[in-house]
């Protein structure tokens, strides 16, 4: 069968009025336009881009605690610092011993804020998980789920977190059943404590401020807010990816010394 081109002679009038409605349509219509996400690679900046916490914090306003929380803060820092163990040489052949864990299945969970080493996000519709190159990660599910009552689980270093996506972007996390210890910026945390955290990013997607906000009646006088800046890392930017076999003991030491000569 021999096949021609269709002339608009032989179209009908309404289809001729389909295809132009169609056409301006497509001309008209504008592209879908997401919100800025903060799945991907983040490292932390601050004024003077140094990875220390202590300059970075310094200008900080300090949690206003309780009477209860003063002594429990003041507790922990009368704590006596652990004995550092003797320096005496290494026999021949004696391993010298840099971790007597080597490292754990499941790997090791990340806590709540991230130092120098950045951070790295991957988010599917049921959790988003954090991650940074040292191997450690933390989950925060999406699925609607509610925080469980504290007795339910063990505190653990970040906690059980649940959290939203707003429609401007902006991830909700809030975090409870946290190991006791210290906040940033003179606060102080108990497994009953909660904590807020907004990853707010800039309409452009390079930048992300994260605030925080601590909240406990028998900890502080109100809440307790500070907040840090990120910027994305550029295009091509991975994460390290670090192996460890935790039945292998050579993953917690380092030299061994050699017979001398």
């Amino acid at each position: 069968m021999r096949m021609t081109k269709l002339s608009s002679r032989f179209l009908s009038p309404v289809l001729m009025v389909g295809f132009a409605a169609a056409a301006l349509h497509a001309q008209t219509t504008p592209a879908v336009v997401l919100p800025p996400t903060v799945e991907g690679d983040w490292v932390r900046t601050d004024e003077n881009h140094s990875g220390s916490f202590g300059e970075l914090t310094s200008s900080y306003k300090q949690a206003e605690l309780t009477e209860l929380g003063k002594t429990m803060l003041s507790r922990m820092a009368a704590r006596p610092a652990p004995v550092a163990a003797e320096n005496t040489p290494l026999r021949t052949g004696q391993p010298l011993v840099t971790n007597n864990r080597t490292c754990v299945f499941n790997q090791n969970q990340l806590g709540l804020e991230y130092d120098s080493e950045g951070f790295h996000s991957v988010m599917n519709k049921e959790h988003i998980t954090f991650v940074q190159e040292r191997g450690w990660q933390r989950i925060v599910y999406l699925d609607n789920r509610k925080l469980a009552d504290s007795f339910v689980r063990s505190p653990t270093g970040s906690g059980y977190s649940v959290g939203h996506i707003e429609p401007n972007g902006t991830l909700i996390v809030e975090t409870t059943d946290l190991t006791q210890g210290r906040v940033t910026a003179g606060g102080f945390r108990t497994p009953e404590t909660r904590v807020k955290q907004e990853y707010i990013p800039a309409a452009d997607g390079k930048n992300l401020k994260l605030v925080f906000t601590w909240s406990d009646p028998k900890i502080y006088v109100k809440p307790h807010v500070y907040e840090f800046t990120f910027e994305r890392m550029e295009a091509g930017t991975f994460a390290r990816e670090t192996f460890c076999d935790a039945t292998d003991p050579l993953w917690g030491q380092s030299i061994v010394p050699p017979p001398q000569q």
